[in-house]
Formats: structure tokens, C-alpha cells, sequence
């Protein structure tokens, strides 16, 4: 599979629980699909947000494309508007990566690794990053 099949497939994947959950919201009071059908204010701020989720899309298909700058830009939208989410971070610093930037890359896997330190992809990234760093 190509990697716009892919990136295609991920924005199918993701319009279709888009869709899913909006049924959900709009379906009547007596229906409940969940254990709990009365959602918290703090569970509420801790849903992904979906622009975020669609600018990293973007994001990686501006890396398949080659676009490494465009790419940054674009995780760099995603991390303004939420800074704590760590994949972007991690994105980000693949295309600093790619690019040739090992520091700031570095940084960006840092960041992902302190929003999420059971990140085992971020936390490998940095090693190989450093290691990489270390031998230039």
C-alpha cells in the first residue's frame, strides 16, 4: 500500500468515527451507549480535538510528499492549538529529522516524552536522534 493509500484509508477511517459520533450526540436523551451517560467537564477538555487530528494528517502527507517545511508548519498549528499533545510533537520532529535539523528534532521528541513518558516511539527516536547527533 502507497503512502497516500494509507494517509487516504486514515482519513476514512477518521470521517467515519467523525460521523459515528455525532449520531451519537444527536441521538435521543433515553438512548445511552456508554456506562456512563453523563460526561464530566474534565473528560470533556480531554477529548482529542479534531482539527488537531487533521492538521497531523495533513502534516503527514506533506512529509510523503516531501514537503518537510510545510510539514513543520502544519505540527506546528497542530501543537498551538493543542500543546499537549505529544504525537504531534513527535511528527514535528520527524520532518525536523528528515530536513536535517537533529536538534530541534531532538527537542520535539524531549517534549513528546515529557507529555508521555511511556512513549516508547518518542523515547526511541530520541536515542536514535542523539546517537545520530553524536556521531556527526
Amino acid at each position: 500500500m502507497t503512502s497516500s493509500h494509507m494517509v487516504g484509508l486514515i482519513v476514512v477511517v477518521f470521517l467515519l468515527s467523525m460521523s459515528f459520533g455525532l449520531f451519537m450526540s444527536s441521538a435521543p436523551s433515553g438512548w445511552q451507549f456508554s456506562l456512563d451517560a453523563k460526561e464530566t467537564s474534565e473528560e470533556k477538555e480531554e477529548r482529542d480535538d479534531p482539527v488537531v487530528d487533521l492538521l497531523c494528517l495533513k502534516a503527514m502527507k506533506e512529509i510523503g510528499d516531501g514537503n518537510y517545511t510545510k510539514a513543520i508548519a502544519t505540527y506546528t498549528k497542530a501543537i498551538e492549538r493543542d500543546p499537549k499533545y505529544a504525537f504531534a510533537y513527535i511528527g514535528r520532529g520527524d520532518a525536523y529529522v528528515l530536513r536535517g535539523d537533529l536538534d530541534s528534532a531532538i527537542r520535539d521528541y524531549t517534549q513528546a516524552t515529557r507529555l508521555d513518558p511511556g512513549n516508547s516511539a518518542a523515547l526511541e527516536r530520541l536515542q536514535v536522534t542523539r546517537m545520530e547527533r553524536a556521531a556527526k
